[in-house]
């Protein structure tokens, strides 16, 4: 009957999962077939991310990076949108967690569509948007930064102002912001490495070929 095939179904899904190899081995594996332009190209651009990654940890505080600025702006306000049905409160943080969360899932998505390179990268992105973030949490204890909407969080609002004047952070946020970049910093470091030892996994197999 329908129970019996749904304990199959589950039965046969229980014995998929056990041969799913761990997921550090899912983290590492790297296509058989890589072609050595694609190879090429891609130590190109983790090597253009790296160098990149590296000025905007070590960028001040103050000055937010301009081009990883646009690449998040647009998932930032769409955040906004979307998480407004949910209270002024998450509607707010939503910027912020519009320009996390787009990383994140693309990460997901090319990891299981099998492009780990793909999906290291998308962590890079990740981390890097949560150091813009920090630069406008840092800019929250004493708002200079010009925002989208027109002039600064002195006298416009400013996401962090109210976020952190709602937790009763304010007097602590230089402190926060400092910390997020720190964990982006990590993070950033991670996703470069993870990239460098799947390129090289990659150039084993370009030998064996």
């Amino acid at each position: 009957g329908d129970v019996d095939d749904r304990a199959m179904d589950s039965a046969h899904a229980a014995l998929d999962d056990d041969d799913q190899p761990p997921w550090r081995e899912r983290l590492l594996d790297v296509p058989d077939d890589v072609p050595k332009a694609a190879w090429l190209g891609r130590i190109a651009l983790l090597a253009a991310i790296a160098l990149w990654g590296t000025s905007v940890v070590f960028g001040r505080m103050t000055d937010p990076a301009g081009i990883l600025h646009l690449t998040v702006i647009l998932f930032h306000e769409a955040g906004h949108v979307f998480f407004a049905p949910f209270g002024q409160t998450v509607g707010v943080a939503g910027g912020t967690l519009g320009q996390l969360l787009v990383p994140l899932a693309c990460g997901i998505a090319l990891h299981r569509r099998g492009d780990n390179f793909g999906a290291a990268i998308a962590s890079a992105w990740l981390a890097l948007s949560l150091i813009d973030a920090s630069v406008y949490a840092y800019d929250a204890a004493d708002p200079v930064l010009p925002l989208i909407g027109g002039g600064t969080g002195a006298d416009s609002f400013h996401d962090f102002v109210f976020l952190f004047e709602r937790s009763g952070q304010l007097a602590h946020a230089r402190g926060w912001a400092v910390l997020m970049k720190v964990v982006g910093g990590l993070g950033l470091s991670a996703s470069l490495a993870w990239a460098a030892v799947l390129l090289f996994l990659q150039s084993e197999r370009l030998a064996e070929r």
